[in-house]
């Protein structure tokens, strides 16, 4: 029977050198492989229950203006409320009552809107929107 070579190879000590130690506190310290993932964005779809979508972590509903001021609304559907806030301003046209669409993504327990749909049909995106001044 043959003795293995490689066994005593692997079975060798590994010595620390600085430059092993350089790239290894790099490795840690590089962050996690996903950093960009705050900046994403949410694809707009079928409105859902504002409380699957803040579980989801995002998503479009579909419901009524409860409250609005200039940079926040909130919005009602069948059995919960939520904050939407927005980069900016909110669009003209938004009313207490109103029926409205918001598609964004879950943030402080509210919605950071991506889209705004009016009841007139008026699609506005508000961090898109302030670009164009």
């Amino acid at each position: 029977m043959r003795r293995s070579t490689t066994l005593p190879v692997l079975a060798a000590p590994v010595r620390a050198t600085p430059a092993l130690a350089a790239a290894f506190a790099a490795l840690l310290l590089s962050g996690s492989a996903d950093a960009g993932e705050r900046h994403r964005t949410v694809q707009a779809s079928s409105p859902q229950p504002v409380a699957e979508v803040l579980r989801a972590g995002g998503g479009t509903v579909s419901g009524t203006v409860a409250a609005v001021g200039a940079r926040w609304m909130t919005i009602q559907d069948d059995g919960t409320r939520t904050d939407v806030t927005v980069r900016g301003l909110l669009p003209e046209g938004i009313e207490q009552g109103a029926p409205i669409t918001v598609t964004g993504r879950a943030r402080k327990g509210g919605l950071m809107a991506s889209e705004i749909i009016l009841a007139d049909g008026s699609l506005h995106r508000p961090s898109r929107d302030q670009d164009d001044d």
